[in-house]
């Protein structure tokens, strides 16, 4: 479970769910598909939270993370034609925020879809300064997304531009179909080689209703176009399966925006080691 993807997925950015349930509850009913906020609780505590801002244009502007040890605060920048071409991300332990990292995430697209991230990073720590380069490439097959490379940075080296970074640390592999993906694998990243095979229901993706189309891709990977049902966990080596995610969703009364979910969390047993909810707000 130490992958980038994988993380994502069980976490806030990619969150998804599987039962067709409805409901009519007001309480976190809005008239907008714009999310505003997710909160994430286990055992009866909220452990994250995620809030969005949206700009005059109504282009995403601000997402900030807060969970029990952390906080993120990620601002996106536009040009004049209101295309996104760069974020900025900081992020501290909130026992000590001063010991920040900064960064900036420049975007670099082809033919309107983002193919490489330059990051240029500043961490501070102790009362010291470190700074590195390093990027992350992307590439598609018929607007799809296929594999991301995330390289070695280069560290302490001022002079040191994106295109110096050419050591590849590890590559993320990603199937889709019907605009889903369907299957993931990152060798050599978590402690064991695992590969995922995933499965989506017909509901709207929480971030269907965010624009621009670029914010789905700036997170490391392609938002998929429904919500998730089930993630099988195999060993690489083995194909064995061992473990197993499930998700449970509550939609709005037309099932156009996603309300809540449970997430259940199986590793060789048939009782849940981890039970998560879901709360989405709107605009």
């Amino acid at each position: 479970m130490k992958k980038k993807l994988l993380l994502l997925l069980l976490t806030s950015f990619v969150i998804a769910c599987s039962s067709d349930s409805a409901s009519d509850d007001s309480s976190n009913s809005s008239s907008s598909n714009r999310i505003k906020k997710i909160e994430e609780i286990q055992n009866g505590l909220v452990i994250k939270t995620s809030e969005y801002e949206y700009n005059s244009s109504g282009n995403v502007s601000k997402v900030t993370v807060k969970d029990q040890a952390k906080f993120y605060e990620t601002t996106f920048n536009y040009d004049s034609t209101n295309k996104m071409i760069s974020w900025n991300l900081k992020e501290y332990y909130t026992s000590s925020p001063s010991d920040v990292i900064e960064q900036l995430n420049s975007l670099e697209y082809t033919n309107g879809l983002i193919t490489n991230i330059c990051i240029d990073r500043k961490e501070k720590e102790s009362g010291y300064v470190t700074n590195s380069i390093d990027r992350i490439s992307q590439t598609y097959s018929n607007f799809g997304l296929t594999s991301i490379k995330h390289y070695i940075p280069i560290t302490g080296d001022d002079d040191a531009v994106c295109s110096d970074v050419s050591d590849v640390g590890n590559e993320e592999f990603f199937q889709y179909s019907n605009g889903n993906l369907i299957r993931y694998e990152a060798p050599g990243t978590g402690f064991s080689d695992e590969y995922y095979k995933i499965e989506h229901d017909e509901g709207n993706h929480y971030l269907s209703g965010v624009k621009p189309d670029a914010f789905r891709y700036c997170y490391g990977s392609q938002v998929s176009v429904n919500n998730l049902k089930k993630i099988n966990i195999y060993d690489s080596y083995t194909d064995k399966l061992t473990a197993t995610v499930q998700f449970e969703n509550t939609y709005d009364k037309n099932k156009n925006i996603i309300k809540a979910v449970e997430k259940y969390y199986y590793a060789d047993t048939t009782t849940p080691s981890t039970t998560t909810t879901m709360n989405y707000y709107y605009y």
